[in-house]
C-alpha cells in the first residue's frame, strides 16, 4: 500500500508489501529504495561468491550504489559502488535484481523467492558531510583502483587481522608475492615505517621473507623515514586525497 503524506506536500516516501511490492519493483529502478526479501545472492567478477537463501535488506541508490545487508555488523555482505547499472529480470518464478559494474566487470544477482516489503524514498538529503580525511579514504581509493599502487596488483583483504594488529590492506603482486600496505593520511614518519616493518616480519614468518613485500602509502614521507624504508627494502607509494 502506498502511503501519502497529504495533498499539500509531495509524497516523501512510498511503502508496499507482498505482491504489490514485487509488482512495483521494476518501476522504481534508479530511485532510492530499501527492499526486504527472502533471497540468494550471486557475485561474479574478480572472484565468485554465493550467499544462500536468507532474509536480507537491499538498498539501492540513484547513483548506482547497491548494498546488501544481513542482521549483524555495519558492513554489507555484498555491495556495488556508484556508477553501476541496475536491471530487473525474472528467472522462472524468481524476480531478480542484476547490478552490473562495467569496469572492472562485476555482477551481482539478487534472486528473490519472496518480496516482503519495499520502501521507496523520494526525498533524501544529498549534502556531503564535511569530515576530516582518514586512512580509510586512501584505502577506498586503492580498492577502486589497485593499479595506483602497482600494475597487476590484486587486493586480498582490508583490515587484515594479525597478532600484532591490523594490516590496512593486504594484496598480491603479479609474481604471487604478498604485499603488506600501511596507509597514513598525512606525512609518514619513522613510526609508520616501524609499524610496516612489524607487519611484514609477521607475514614473512608465515610465508617466507622472499614472498612478502612492504608498501608505505601516504601523501608524503619524511627524508629520514624514506631512508629507513629503503634500508629495509620496502617501497613508498605516494597517493593524495
Amino acid at each position: 500500500m502506498e502511503r501519502d503524506l497529504g495533498n499539500t506536500i509531495p509524497c516523501e516516501f512510498e511503502f508496499y508489501e507482498g505482491e504489490e511490492a514485487e509488482r512495483k519493483l521494476p518501476k522504481v529502478l534508479g530511485r532510492f529504495f530499501v527492499l526486504y526479501a527472502l533471497c540468494k545472492v550471486e557475485y561474479e567478477g574478480r572472484a565468485r561468491s554465493y550467499l544462500d537463501w536468507g532474509l536480507r535488506v537491499i538498498i539501492s541508490k540513484p547513483d548506482g550504489t547497491l548494498l546488501i545487508h544481513e542482521r549483524d555488523k555495519h558492513k554489507p555482505r555484498n555491495w556495488q559502488p556508484p556508477g553501476c547499472k541496475l536491471y530487473f529480470s525474472r528467472k522462472g518464478r524468481f524476480p531478480t535484481l542484476i547490478s552490473i559494474r562495467p569496469r572492472p566487470r562485476e555482477t551481482i544477482r539478487v534472486v528473490m523467492e519472496k518480496v516482503l516489503a519495499l520502501l521507496v524514498i523520494n526525498h533524501i538529503a544529498r549534502e556531503e558531510l564535511l569530515l576530516e580525511k582518514t586512512e580509510a579514504d586512501l584505502v577506498s581509493k586503492v580498492l577502486e583502483r589497485p593499479e595506483l599502487l602497482e600494475e597487476g596488483l590484486e587486493v586480498i583483504d582490508v583490515e587484515h587481522p594479525t597478532p600484532l594488529g591490523t594490516i590496512d590492506l593486504l594484496a598480491r603482486d603479479r609474481e604471487g608475492r604478498l604485499v603488506v600496505c600501511e596507509f597514513k593520511r598525512s606525512v609518514a614518519g619513522l613510526d609508520a615505517v616501524s609499524q610496516l616493518r612489524r607487519y611484514v616480519e609477521q607475514m614473512a614468518e608465515q610465508y617466507g621473507p622472499e614472498k612478502v613485500r612492504g608498501f608505505l602509502v601516504a601523501p608524503a614521507i619524511t627524508s629520514t623515514a624514506m631512508r629507513y624504508l629503503a634500508k629495509l627494502g620496502f617501497e613508498f607509494r605516494k597517493i593524495a586525497f
